[in-house]
């Protein structure tokens, strides 16, 4: 009796800790939406609530859509999720309240079906994830979801569905948005493999990953019923390259977890306990060196992929006798892989090692494994348990809700902007003019005639003859020139006061910098209106007037010959100061801000 007690009580602390072991994951955030539909659906034991009616409803926030229902919906219980659908005429977003920071799994669901008034095969859309582009310009053609892993840091998701051009549509029939494990996705240990070498890539966590290929190498497809994070693995058949080169490998063992390696929520029992080996039995006697190969279409371009490999060692028999090497696209990711030191000295332990490898032109990413040089001559064996490929995403956001109306302020104040850097440019001119109208004032003779600047090197008084052509700059100007101080001295006649051609007031400039300061003010509110900029760039030009009235007052000295003129240096235009002043001798600043705006004008602005 005291024997059966005992066996009994083992046997149920045995089955206890396999069943705590085993359970299910249960995520902090776990949201799950039947979009278009009144009424709560169960797929995969996971209960899909209506977004038509509460709680459900709540997450539908904005936007104008339509809640469609399948007229020929599926009998199929997986396909339950597809009899209903939401369709979006204008920008719409779901939004979810986050209780834990971290990295989120998200899958939208589409079928696309026809009724009366529309038909989702011609829908085409784009979304975003917290103003990350996930789908651009996409449709759906047949059933099918997208997954993402992101990191969501906000307290609030949103998902924005934009339908593209003004009679586009935009639906989705079914939403998932739930927490991933802690360690699903690691920052550390991640290997950047290209042509440049093998090298470490950092902050993995906070990049957008979308899954190209989920696959289990060497067994059937599993369902989400079957993964504790609900994710289905197709078989690996279709992407080997050479399928006689592989040989299957499987076991009825349960996979020997341990801490530091992978979890069930890394990946299922399932995938551990099948395999692709070496079919060393199909091969030339002697020739044992060649590699197994897969090839799984990506996108073509200049794209990067995350790529999660997968091994469980269920082809050895004893500790240290496995050695093989691990290529991606050609180039070495891992060389001399021992399962065995990896795993803390246990066979069917499993382990995965995470890259992240550059797209090629081909269209694929390539993974082989094969011998390591340190395999035993009668063991040389590689084998491989499971692939994820998920690109990295890289797009910028969609505009969110409301974007046109901003748009049009943006519009506005651009506008408002631009006529005020015009009015600033107008002033700048003026400026100019008015300080050529200023009559020339007769100088003393120098001694010595000034010539033009050579453009490289040499003294800037070489002595040329008037009408020499001055040599080209160059490319940097006269940026290069060092100019000694005794030739500035003797060219400017000891620094005389009589020539200086002519000076600016400090508060006129003051006032035109406080102007331009306040037009690009960020915000409309603080910007000046027209009438302000104008009137402040008339108060500017009196200011500078004042200036030049009281500098030409205290400069004017009886000494100055009136007959004498002052050398020219000459240069590539033939336009002189005096064509400068007969040309503008009749234009006042009156005149042209009157050709700007009228005094009604002035008045509609100032009020």
């Amino acid at each position: 009796m005291g024997l059966r007690i005992i066996q009994f009580l083992s046997l149920y602390l045995y089955f206890c800790v396999y069943t705590i072991s085993t359970s299910s994951f249960t995520p902090p955030d776990n949201y799950l939406v039947n979009c278009g539909s009144n009424t709560n659906v169960t797929v995969d034991n996971r209960v899909f609530v209506g977004d038509g009616i509460k709680p459900g409803s709540v997450f539908l926030t904005s936007g104008e859509s339509v809640a469609l229902t399948n007229p020929n919906p599926s009998s199929n219980s997986s396909s339950l999720l597809y009899g209903s659908a939401r369709i979006f005429k204008t920008a719409s977003a779901y939004r979810f309240n986050i209780i834990k920071f971290g990295t989120h799994l998200v899958r939208l669901h589409f079928s696309p079906f026809i009724t009366q008034d529309y038909d989702l095969e011609n829908a085409s859309f784009s979304v975003s994830a917290n103003g990350l582009l996930i789908l651009r310009n996409f449709s759906a053609q047949k059933p099918v979801f997208k997954e993402f892993v992101l990191m969501v840091d906000k307290v609030t998701f949103e998902l924005l569905f934009v339908p593209n051009g003004e009679s586009g549509l935009g639906f989705v029939c079914g939403i998932e948005v739930f927490s991933a494990p802690d360690d699903f996705i690691l920052d550390n240990g991640v290997k950047l493999i290209s042509a440049n070498g093998v090298q470490e890539f950092k902050d993995l966590r906070l990049q957008t990953l979308e899954t190209i290929h989920r696959i289990n190498v060497g067994g059937p497809k599993l369902t989400p019923f079957n993964d504790t994070l609900w994710r289905t693995w197709v078989p690996d058949v279709e992407f080997l390259l050479i399928k006689s080169t592989a040989r299957l490998a499987n076991t009825t063992q349960t996979p020997n977890y341990q801490k530091g390696g992978a979890s069930r929520e890394i990946a299922p029992d399932n995938v551990y306990m099948t395999a692709q080996q070496m079919n060393r039995d199909n091969t030339t006697s002697g020739f044992s060196f060649f590699n197994v190969t897969w090839d799984f279409p990506v996108r073509m371009g200049s794209v990067r992929h995350f790529v999660r490999l997968h091994f469980c060692d269920i082809v050895s028999i004893a500790l240290n006798q496995l050695y093989f090497d691990v290529y991606i696209n050609g180039f070495v990711a891992e060389k001399d892989v021992d399962l065995s030191s990896l795993t803390f000295h246990s066979l069917a332990s499993p382990y995965y090692i995470d890259f992240v490898v550059d797209s090629e032109n081909s269209g694929n990413v390539r993974v082989s494994i094969g011998p390591s040089e340190l395999s035993n001559v009668l063991r040389k064996n590689a084998i491989l348990n499971g692939v994820e490929i998920m690109r990295i995403n890289k797009d910028v956001g969609l505009p969110a809700e409301g974007s046109k109306k901003i748009n049009k302020w943006i519009l506005v104040g651009s506008i408002v902007g631009g006529v005020a850097v015009v009015c600033l440019a107008i002033l700048a001119v003026l400026f100019v003019l008015r300080s050529k109208r200023r009559k020339a004032k007769p100088r003393p003779a120098e001694s010595m005639g000034w010539t033009p600047l050579r453009g490289f090197g040499g003294s800037s008084l070489s002595k040329q003859s008037i009408g020499t052509t001055s040599t080209s700059p160059g490319q940097n100007g006269y940026l290069g020139l060092k100019i000694p101080f005794a030739e500035l001295e003797s060219g400017t006649n000891n620094f005389d006061k009589n020539l200086v051609i002519g000076s600016g007031g400090f508060d006129s400039l003051k006032k035109i910098g406080e102007t331009a300061e306040k037009c690009l003010a960020e915000y409309g509110v603080d910007r000046p209106t027209m009438g302000d900029v104008l009137w402040n760039l008339e108060y500017a030009l009196q200011l500078q007037d004042s200036k030049q009235r009281s500098d030409d007052t205290d400069n004017t000295t009886p000494e100055v010959l009136e007959h004498e003129t002052v050398p020219t240096v000459n240069s590539c235009s033939s336009r002189t100061d005096g064509d400068i002043q007969d040309a503008t001798k009749d234009v006042t600043s009156g005149e042209i801000f009157s050709q700007l705006v009228n005094k009604e004008d002035l008045g509609m602005l100032v009020t």
